[in-house]
């Protein structure tokens, strides 16, 4: 295995820039976003997989988009056009070490998004990015028990089972199993 043509890590962009595959956009989230983010993330498989009330409310949704700004992530709505008006979810990185050049990466989606591909795509666009601009080696994901979709969206994207980590997450007083996927830069695949 060798890094000698991965870039150096770089620092988190003061804004992350916006990403298309032509089909699927993702552009930084921001507070107006929040009536939006509340009707997307107002779902029951949102709540069931989130920490996120059900209902969602707008104001739910501001101090969520708040409490993503006060830490070290880089978050992006999802959207199927180029003017980002119609949200379908969201995706981010999170939890970012960047003397080990890892990250975990984190996504959800509203029920319009689901089973269209629209994952797969938001997932490989901010991977592609993470690995190539900010000179990440590793993105994790952890995916709570019996999100069956969620865990099949990050294989279709790329991401390898590790592991499942026993009574790891607490959502809503209910201790869930966790399956960690990962993702390891191109020229550190076998």
């Amino acid at each position: 295995m060798t890094i000698d043509s991965v870039p150096p890590p770089v620092r988190l962009p003061a804004v992350a820039p916006p990403l298309t595959d032509g089909v699927v956009h993702l552009r930084p989230i921001r507070v107006t976003d929040a009536p939006a983010v509340a009707r997307a993330g107002d779902d029951p498989e949102v709540a069931r997989w989130t920490p996120f009330p059900s209902p969602f409310t707008e104001r739910d949704a501001e101090e969520w988009i708040g409490s993503r700004s006060a830490r070290e992530t880089v978050d992006w709505v999802v959207t199927d056009r180029e003017d980002g008006t119609e949200v379908l979810g969201w995706v981010g990185l999170h939890d970012l070490d960047a003397g080990q050049r890892r990250a975990e990466l984190g996504i959800w989606l509203a029920a319009g998004a689901r089973g269209s591909g629209t994952g797969r795509r938001a997932i490989a666009l901010l991977t592609e990015w993470g690995f190539r601009e900010l000179g990440l080696l590793r993105i994790a994901a952890l995916c709570l028990s019996g999100n069956a979709n969620g865990r099949r969206a990050m294989a279709a994207a790329g991401f390898v089972p590790e592991g499942v980590l026993r009574a790891y997450e607490d959502v809503k007083g209910v201790r869930y199993d966790t399956a960690v996927l990962g993702m390891v830069h191109p020229d550190l695949r076998d």
